[in-house]
Formats: structure tokens, C-alpha cells, sequence
């Protein structure tokens, strides 16, 4: 039981993160926007853009932008108290600001008094400047930490009423008030503790880029095969945004983290050519290539009778994964009635990976195809190798086809519409017409969120409900009084159920799940 409170607990955290992290992909779009108007190849090629109006916008978009990776520390801080909070979510992010304030303050003073300061280039000295202060660089580590603590602590107090003089003081305020000396103390302790600790990680960091293309594919493989779990963001949270991924002065500003470095990099007219850690972030690969290849095979390999259903699940899921970036709808159409394919899928997704670092093939691959156009075309072929990067996607394809259809076929694989397979499916117009219902009104019910609350044990037996990028997150209080059968004439792609923690997963329309979910306890109670 308290492990599965713990992996529970782990999966919440996980989701949690995405708010923050969820901001990055908007803040990469305007610094590439940037970074394109001030290319001067770009600019030779449109004599316009030479003029001083285009010249100062494409330096504030970049640098307006760039604030936020600067400061990520303070937006995990208040991001993941959100997050994680059960109630009164907008208090505990208020919460979460002040806090991180109070820790920042109280080392930049501490630090100060007693002559911890170091003076001239911060650069690999262990120390930065946050928010006009200089203070041990701890990443976005504090912020996830405060933001925790604080999240704990709101979930236990925010609630409670003081009586007589004290009312004042009572619910978030009690919080604040509990909280408070430990920020100071975070910030007294953090000044000591954190630099052997930063050597520790930084030397991990070094050890996982030392190995080279052998590093990066087991990263590879680690970050797919811990999908099904949720966790797989605390695998490249840190490699993304700490000292995990390295640090690097860019323009005078220290940036830690794979995914930091190369956007401030992006920014950086003085950058000619794109770190290969980047190839850390070489998800696209997989969503534009390796997982339509997959697709096909299912395609290819269903019966002919029912080759015109599984085309209405299978390309919608492909076009998804290709344009933006969503591959649990195209991964889960195949984990639950074939895992041996997912961790196939995981170790060619590290292998392909690998193969970039062999050939150091960079480019900025985070997302779909609409992010890998934005992102690498206004730069060139000289800070990036999107050519190149595009070839061996191709080869991933084919790979990735001969491989899943052999698998299929040799091991009589129940993909979609083989043989007895109970995954549903839809022809093309029931597809089209979910889709079309999907735009109308919430309210409508066309989630069946009745069926949803129902199959989660009722009204009461739910504590909490958000979601991540694909999935329905719930809390139930007893988990004995789930009926995965009933939740499933919702028609979602998949159910996990973790105890107390239930993971239904929709796509990328499950926000508005959500909002028709917890629009209809609002209803009931």
C-alpha cells in the first residue's frame, strides 16, 4: 500500500509539472519568430527586415521571451503548487510566489553578511543572478521544492477555520504562516548543502553526455518505456531544465538545462551552430517517423474487412502524432493488446536517437511537424542539420514499418482489426461525426461524462479531477468502487487504474473532458 502511495503521489507530481512546462512551447515559438527576423540570411533574402523597426521587434521578442526560462525557477514554484493543490488552487500559487521571495531574499542576505559572494564572471562559479539577486544557482530545483512543500501544506491547512482573535490567521493564511520559517530555512541551508550537491548532479550530467551515443539512447528508451506509467516527466524534467542537462553561458546568462540552452541559444545571433545536447530533445523524431511507420504496419497487417474501420482510428492518430506532437492516441492504440510492441517502440526510439549522436545530426526536434518547421527552416543549415535529421527520420520510417508488420504477422499480434480484437473501432463516418460533435458544446454530454463519474464510484467517491496533455487524471477516495466497464462506455483509448489514482486516457480533446467531468459533479452537489 505505500508503495502504491508513493508511485501514486510520483504520477500527481508528474502532472503537476506540465503547467509550467506546458508555457515552453509558446515561448520557443516567439524567440524562433525572433531569432528568424534578425537572421541575416533570412534578411538577405528580405531586404525589408534590415530596417531598424524589424531589427528592435525581433530583439524584444527574443529577449521578452527568454524572461521566462530565466525565471523558471519562480514558475515551478508556483506552477507546482497549483498543481498539486486539491482546493483553492489560486491561493496556493499567491502562496508559492511569496515563499519563493522569502527563500531568495534570505540567502542574497545571508550570502552577503557573511562574505559568500563572489565577485566578477559567474560562469561556472556555482552562483547566479535570479531576479536582481545573487544567490546560489539551484535551478529550477527550490521552485519544484517550495512548490511541493507548500502544496502539502495547503491540501492539510488551507481549510482550516481559527476561531476568536486568531480568525484572521486561519486557512491560507495559517499556511503562510507555517511555511514561512522554512523558506527562511530552505534559504539559509540551501547556501551550504548545494554546492557539492550541484557538483554531484553536474558530474551525473557529464557521465550520461560522456557516454555519448550509448547515453542517449538509453535516455531515449527510458523516457518511452515510462509512458504508461506517467513518470516518464520526472525522467526529463530534470535533463530539460537543471544542471542534469549542463549549464552554459549564452549572452552573458547562465542557462541550465537541455531544453534552456538551446532556445536561449536560438535567440543568440552569436550562436553558429546548436549544442548537440540537444539531440536530448530529439522527440520528433519518433512522433513525425518512427510511430507513423507503426501505424501503417497496424494498417497494413488488419483484415481486409476491416482495413476502411481501423484507417478512421489509425490515420486521425498518425496526423496528430506528425502535426503536433501527440503519440499516446497512436502508442495506446497498441500497448494494451500488444506491449511487446511498445517496448520494441522504446528501444528503437533510443536506438534512432542514438544514431543522431553517432553522426552529431542537431536540430530543434521537441514537438511535431508544425514545431520542427517554426523552429529549424528560418535558422539554416548553419546552426542546424535539419536535412540531415529529416534522412535518417525517413530511414526510422521504414524501419519502424518492416519491423511492427513482421512482429505483427510472426507473432499473430491482435493489433487493430485483426482476428477477435475487442479494441472498438469506428468507421469513417462515426470518426467524422465524434469529431464534428466534439465542437459543439460541452454541456451536450457527448463525452458521456455521466458514464465517467458513474464508473469512478459516484459523486463522492471523487476527490480530484484534472488532466495532463492526453489524459483524465481522478483521485477516488476507495478504489474498490471503480467499474472500469462502465468507464469505458465513455469510449476512451485506455484506462490505468493505481489504486486511488485513476489515469483515463482521451487525447488531446481531454480538456474539455475535464471541464464536462467536473462541470456535472458542479451539477450534482
Amino acid at each position: 500500500m505505500k508503495k502504491e502511495a508513493i508511485t501514486t503521489y510520483l504520477s500527481d507530481l508528474s502532472r503537476a509539472m506540465l503547467a509550467p512546462i506546458y508555457v515552453l512551447p509558446l515561448v520557443g515559438f516567439v524567440i524562433a519568430i525572433g531569432a528568424a527576423v534578425t537572421n541575416p540570411g533570412i534578411v538577405e533574402l528580405l531586404p525589408f527586415l534590415d530596417a531598424p523597426f524589424f531589427k528592435g521587434m525581433g530583439e524584444v521578442l527574443v529577449w521578452s521571451t527568454l524572461s521566462v526560462l530565466i525565471n523558471l525557477h519562480i514558475i515551478f514554484a508556483v506552477g507546482i503548487s497549483m498543481g498539486l493543490a486539491k482546493k483553492d488552487k489560486h491561493l496556493a500559487a499567491f502562496n508559492a510566489m511569496i515563499l519563493y521571495f522569502v527563500y531568495l531574499y534570505t540567502m542574497n542576505t545571508y550570502m552577503k553578511f557573511n562574505g559568500l559572494l563572489i565577485d566578477g564572471d559567474l560562469g561556472g562559479t556555482g552562483q547566479a543572478t535570479i531576479m536582481g539577486l545573487q544567490v546560489v544557482d539551484t535551478g529550477v530545483f527550490v521552485g519544484m521544492l517550495i512548490g511541493v512543500i507548500n502544496a502539502y501544506f495547503h491540501n492539510k491547512y488551507s481549510q482550516k477555520v481559527l476561531n476568536g482573535a486568531l480568525s484572521l490567521y486561519g486557512e491560507s493564511r495559517l499556511v503562510l504562516i507555517i511555511i514561512l520559517p522554512i523558506s527562511i530555512g530552505i534559504g539559509l541551508l540551501f547556501t551550504h548543502i548545494w554546492p557539492p550537491v550541484q557538483q554531484v548532479i553536474f558530474q551525473f550530467g557529464e557521465d550520461i553526455r560522456s557516454a555519448g551515443s550509448m547515453g542517449i539512447g538509453v535516455y531515449g528508451f527510458l523516457e518511452r518505456i515510462l509512458i504508461p506509467t506517467g513518470l516518464h516527466h520526472l525522467l526529463w524534467v530534470p535533463m530539460h531544465f537543471t544542471d542534469l542537462g549542463g549549464c552554459q553561458m549564452i549572452a552573458g546568462q547562465s542557462y541550465c538545462g537541455v531544453e534552456n540552452i538551446f532556445l536561449a541559444e536560438i535567440g543568440d545571433p552569436d550562436t553558429t551552430r546548436l549544442s548537440s545536447s540537444i539531440i536530448f530533445d530529439s522527440r520528433s523524431l519518433v512522433k513525425i517517423f518512427g510511430l507513423t511507420g507503426a501505424g501503417l504496419a497496424m494498417y497494413h497487417c488488419a483484415d481486409a474487412d476491416k482495413r476502411l474501420k481501423v484507417k478512421a482510428i489509425v490515420f486521425p492518430a498518425i496526423a496528430s502524432s506528425i502535426l503536433v506532437g501527440v503519440t499516446e492516441p497512436i502508442e495506446f492504440s497498441f500497448l494494451f493488446v500488444a506491449p511487446i510492441l511498445f517496448v520494441v517502440h522504446a528501444i528503437l526510439t533510443g536506438v534512432f536517437m542514438s544514431l543522431l549522436a553517432i553522426f552529431d545530426i542537431v536540430a530543434v526536434g521537441k514537438g511535431g511537424l508544425i514545431d520542427f518547421i517554426v523552429y529549424n527552416v528560418p535558422l539554416g543549415t548553419e546552426k542546424t542539420d535539419w536535412p540531415s535529421y529529416l534522412f535518417i527520420g525517413v530511414i526510422q520510417l521504414v524501419v519502424y514499418y518492416a519491423v511492427f508488420r513482421m512482429l505483427i504477422t510472426k507473432l499473430n499480434l491482435k493489433t487493430l482489426g485483426r482476428g477477435e480484437s475487442e479494441m472498438k473501432l469506428h468507421n469513417k463516418a462515426d470518426y467524422q461525426a465524434k469529431q464534428q460533435n466534439q465542437t459543439i458544446d460541452s454541456a451536450a454530454g457527448q463525452y458521456n461524462s455521466a458514464a465517467i463519474i458513474e464508473g469512478l464510484g459516484g459523486k463522492d467517491n471523487i476527490v480530484d479531477v484534472q488532466n495532463c496533455y492526453t489524459r483524465l487524471r481522478v483521485e477516488v477516495r476507495q478504489p474498490e468502487l471503480v467499474n472500469e466497464a462502465i468507464i469505458r462506455e465513455s469510449n476512451p483509448m485506455g484506462v490505468v487504474l493505481k489504486g486511488t489514482n485513476i489515469q483515463i486516457i482521451f487525447g488531446s480533446h481531454v480538456a474539455s473532458v475535464r471541464q464536462e467531468v467536473n462541470h456535472q459533479l458542479h451539477v450534482m452537489a
